[in-house]
């Protein structure tokens, strides 16, 4: 009883208490929910460093195979790549998490009382989701822009899908709008910013660079639009040094941030992969077979077959050389996948495995080859620049060996680990072969370092220089450009497309759905039949066919793809 009474008389005096204080100057303060998240308590660095994590740490291109097959990079010899099956995973990607969580961001600084004072956060914010739209247009082509990402109170559920022609044009106007909005007296986003620590001078470099990459995407469908996106730049406003280069290294405090390679080695005991270095890739870092490009130990290893030099057991000419790319062949017949045995062709190198990597938006190598292309194409405006395209494709292979060498030496400490307690250690599972030693590390790294020699004779070759006619030079910019990519499979797809280079040779996959052919975009997935039907039919009559070999706006080079004399060796038995 005197417990109960005790309770009683305490919410009495609580009760009093506050009926005291119920009618004061603090009103509005006592009536409002403490638990009420208003945007002027939102901390909206929070959110970007998550949207940098995800899309570029997590989704990051490490090289898969996937697009690379399709570009020249890199090829899964597990892998069905000419099926016409719908690919939804870009698409709720962006939507569920990057797009909705950016356009957030923008939408709370807009809501802030001193949103004067923000005005980098929200800049920084539009750059990024310019890019990941651009990533998203480029993968389906007309989809949900305007009416999608809209704030809680304003959703549509059944969005219209924009055009890609329209989206381009409006991503242009972000970038740009982006860039003039940033302002170096005030305040950014610091730390939270994982690939420039909120430096507004170098993110205002990386929107005028995507805005370069974009123009030279519509260049063959609109000239004049690419021309217009061109004129008001300078070199000083672009990429230029491996400083400005966007990316974010892999952090080795949480699972999801390391490599996935490496996750995958220690989680799994997955040392042998399905995903070998392409033909085309290994042909272009061949050279010309005595003067090899230097950076071609960064991006594989030498074959394993131990017939290599020589001839195989069963009869087949092996090639005399040390590294030997696969080219993408698809579901095919025997007879034309044992010319490419596991052993026969080269892995990617073993540097890739390392925990830490540098996943990338965007490097100062692409700049370059861009300024080449556009340069020679007569895109550019006359003052700003360069009048000679050599100038810029010889500053695009430098700054690639640069970049190159600074891998280099962001793996190179990690490898001793790697190989002594996984990849070369007796007691992992899938290795073979014997334990390795400190000698063996060093032996290795000596081996895959990139000497000043090697480079001074690569560059001395005629590869160095653009000759030719201007479709040869471009096929040479284009080669190029994509060893600078790597690994970025997604936009050595992009530029495959739009240019037809590298040249590939067809596919011997003809029972295929595709036919051996390279698909030029993803099919809309299938729950946008049902969900959003009218729209997703609007689409349709625009695009024609919901197909993956369908071209989309920007896909309107009358020469792409570029396809070679190459035949594709067959060999009707197995190696012994």
């Amino acid at each position: 009883m005197k417990k109960i009474n005790k309770i009683i008389i305490i919410f009495l005096c609580a009760s009093g208490l506050l009926l005291s204080n119920a009618c004061t100057k603090k009103y509005e303060t006592l009536n409002t929910d403490p638990r009420l998240v208003t945007a002027d308590l939102v901390n909206v660095g929070y959110l970007l460093t998550n949207v940098e994590a995800n899309g570029i740490v997590s989704a990051g291109s490490y090289g898969n195979g996937t697009y690379g097959a399709y570009c020249g990079m890199d090829v899964r010899s597990d892998d069905n790549p000419f099926t016409n099956a719908a690919s939804p995973g870009e698409w709720d990607f962006q939507y569920t998490n990057q797009l909705n969580n950016l356009s957030n961001i923008i939408q709370l600084i807009e809501a802030k009382t001193n949103k004067a004072d923000f005005v980098n956060h929200e800049a920084i914010a539009r750059i990024l989701k310019a890019w990941d739209v651009s990533l998203l247009t480029d993968t389906y082509g007309d989809v949900p822009y305007s009416e999608s990402s809209l704030p809680i109170d304003k959703v549509i559920l059944s969005p219209k899908y924009d055009t890609q022609q329209s989206i381009y044009i409006d991503l242009f106007k972000e970038l740009k709008e982006a860039a003039a909005q940033l302002d170096d007296s005030k305040d950014s986003y610091g730390a939270a910013d994982l690939v420039y620590n909120g430096d507004t001078g170098k993110w205002r470099k990386l929107a005028n660079s995507l805005r370069l990459r974009l123009a030279l995407r519509v260049s063959y469908v609109d000239p004049a639009l690419a021309t217009a996106q061109m004129s008001d730049l300078s070199e000083a406003d672009l990429l230029t040094t491996l400083d400005d280069d966007a990316f974010v290294k892999n952090n080795t405090d949480f699972p999801d941030h390391l490599n996935p390679r490496y996750y995958r080695i220690i989680n799994y005991g997955t040392v042998q992969e399905s995903v070998q270095a392409h033909k085309v890739l290994i042909d272009i870092l061949r050279n010309d077979g005595i003067h090899e490009d230097p950076r071609i130990g960064i991006f594989a290893d030498t074959v394993t077959a131990t017939f290599k030099g020589g001839t195989s057991l069963n009869g087949y000419p092996f090639p005399n050389i040390d590294y030997r790319g696969q080219p993408t062949l698809g579901n095919v017949t025997e007879e034309f996948k044992y010319p490419w045995g596991f052993n026969t062709v080269s892995q990617l190198s073993d540097l890739w495995r390392a925990p830490v990597v540098a996943p990338a938006i965007m490097k100062c190598s692409e700049v370059y080859f861009a300024l080449a292309e556009a340069r020679l194409r007569g895109l550019l405006p006359s003052t700003g620049f360069n009048s000679d395209p050599n100038f810029y494709y010889q500053k695009g292979i430098d700054a690639g060996i640069e970049w190159a060498k600074w891998f280099y030496s962001l793996v190179a400490p990690q490898i001793p680990d790697l190989m002594k307690n996984y990849l070369h250690y007796e007691g992992h599972y899938g290795v073979i072969g014997a334990q390795w030693t400190d000698a063996d590390v060093q032996n290795y790294l000596s081996y895959k370092e990139i000497k000043d020699a090697k480079i001074t004779a690569f560059k001395a070759t005629p590869i160095y220089t653009l000759t030719g006619s201007n479709d040869a030079k471009l096929e040479m910019i284009m080669n190029q450009k994509l060893i600078a990519l790597y690994p970025d499979e997604f936009q050595g797809w992009c530029e495959y497309r739009r240019t037809g280079y590298p040249a590939q040779g067809l596919s011997p996959d003809v029972n295929s759905e595709l036919k051996g052919k390279v698909p030029r975009r993803e099919k809309y997935p299938v729950s946008e039949q049902t969900t959003n039907s009218t729209n997703y039919n609007d689409a349709l009559t625009r695009i024609g066919v919901d197909s993956r070999l369908s071209k989309f706006w920007w896909d309107a080079n009358p020469a792409s793809p570029h396809v070679t004399s190459y035949v594709y060796p067959t060999q009707p038995t197995a190696y012994q």
